[in-house]
C-alpha cells in the first residue's frame, strides 16, 4: 500500500509544473500570505505531501483570496487522492469545485484525482448554478445620508459560507468602513450618513468568507456620493447655508476612521454533513471541506 502511494506521488510530481503556470497566469495583484507561498515552493520542488501539509496551514491561517483557494484545495486533493485518502480528496476537491466549476485538474493528477473531481463538481452543480455574490447598490447617494445595501447569494451555496462581508473605502481619504454578517441568501447592510462624503467615489466590496476569512467569492461596485469635492485635502465643498462677511473654515469632519480588512472567504463543513446553520456565528462552526448529501 505504501509503496503504491509513493509511487502515485511521484506520478503526481510532474504536475507541480504545470500548476505552477496557473499562479502566475491567475495570480491576484494582492500578494498571497507567506505560508502559501512557502506551500507553492513546495509543491513546485516536488515535495508533495509537505506542500499538501502547508497548504493546509496558509487555509487555516486565512486571508486567501478565491483563486488561491481553488489552487490549494486542488493541490490538497490531488496529494490525497494519490495517498488513497478518498474522503479527504472529494472533500477537498468539493471546494474547489464550488467556488470554480470551470476548474480542470491537468491529467497528471492521476485517474483516481480526476475521477474525484468529476464527482465533486457533479455534485457542486446540484446545488445551483454557481456560487457567486451579487452587490445591490444605488450609482449615487446623497452626501451626508445614510443609505442600504443588499448582498444575495444562491441559497444552495449559502450554507457553504460563513460570513458576508461588504467592505467600503474612499480613496481620495483612505478611510474605510466595513459590516459583516452571517451567511444567508438574502442580506442588507446598513451604512451611517457620515461614510457618504460630499463629492467622494466610494469603492465597494462584498465577499462571502469563511470562519477562517478565506474569501469564497468576491464583487466590486461604485458609488458616486453627490456634490463637490474642494480640492484643498479632499474637504467638503458644500455652500454655506446662509452667506457671511468672514468665511468659515471648513470642518474636517474627522468621522472616515475605522479600520476594514479586505480579505474573506473558505470552508465550513465537515464529516459529510452541514455542522452549523447560517445564523450561527463562526466560532461555533467546524471548519473543513463541505461534503453536500446526495
Amino acid at each position: 500500500m505504501l509503496f503504491r502511494a509513493q509511487a502515485s506521488l511521484r506520478a503526481v510530481r510532474v504536475v507541480a509544473a504545470l500548476l505552477l503556470a496557473i499562479v502566475f497566469v491567475s495570480a491576484p495583484a494582492v500578494a498571497a500570505p507567506k505560508s502559501f507561498g512557502q506551500a507553492d515552493a513546495a509543491w513546485h520542488q516536488g515535495e508533495l505531501e509537505k506542500a499538501k501539509d502547508m497548504y493546509e496551514q496558509a487555509l487555516a491561517a486565512g486571508g486567501l483570496d478565491p483563486t488561491d483557494v481553488v489552487l490549494a484545495h486542488s493541490r490538497v486533493g490531488t496529494v490525497k487522492a494519490a495517498l488513497n485518502d478518498t474522503n479527504g480528496a472529494l472533500s477537498a476537491f468539493r471546494v474547489a469545485a464550488a467556488i470554480d466549476p470551470d476548474f480542470e485538474l491537468p491529467a497528471e493528477s492521476g485517474p483516481k484525482a480526476k475521477k474525484l473531481f468529476q464527482q465533486a463538481r457533479k455534485e457542486a452543480k446540484q446545488q445551483g448554478e454557481k456560487l457567486s455574490i451579487t452587490l445591490k447598490a444605488p450609482d449615487t447617494v446623497p452626501a451626508s445620508q445614510g443609505f442600504t445595501l443588499e448582498t444575495e447569494i444562491p441559497p444552495g451555496f449559502a450554507v457553504l459560507v460563513s460570513e458576508v462581508v461588504v467592505a467600503i473605502e474612499d480613496p481620495v481619504s483612505g478611510k474605510k468602513w466595513k459590516r459583516k454578517k452571517s451567511a444567508e441568501p438574502s442580506l442588507t447592510f446598513d451604512f451611517p450618513k457620515r461614510v457618504a462624503m460630499s463629492g467622494a467615489r466610494l469603492k465597494v466590496k462584498a465577499s462571502a468568507v469563511d470562519a477562517q476569512n478565506n474569501a469564497w467569492t468576491i464583487t466590486e461596485g461604485k458609488i458616486r456620493v453627490e456634490g463637490m469635492r474642494a480640492s484643498d485635502g479632499g474637504m467638503d465643498d458644500e455652500p454655506a447655508p446662509e452667506p457671511t462677511k468672514q468665511p468659515e473654515k471648513d470642518k474636517d469632519g474627522g468621522f472616515l476612521t475605522g479600520p476594514w480588512p479586505w480579505i474573506i472567504g473558505g470552508a465550513l463543513l465537515v464529516g459529510g454533513i452541514v455542522t452549523y446553520a447560517v445564523t450561527r456565528k463562526p466560532d461555533e462552526v467546524s471548519v473543513g471541506a463541505p461534503a453536500w448529501k446526495k
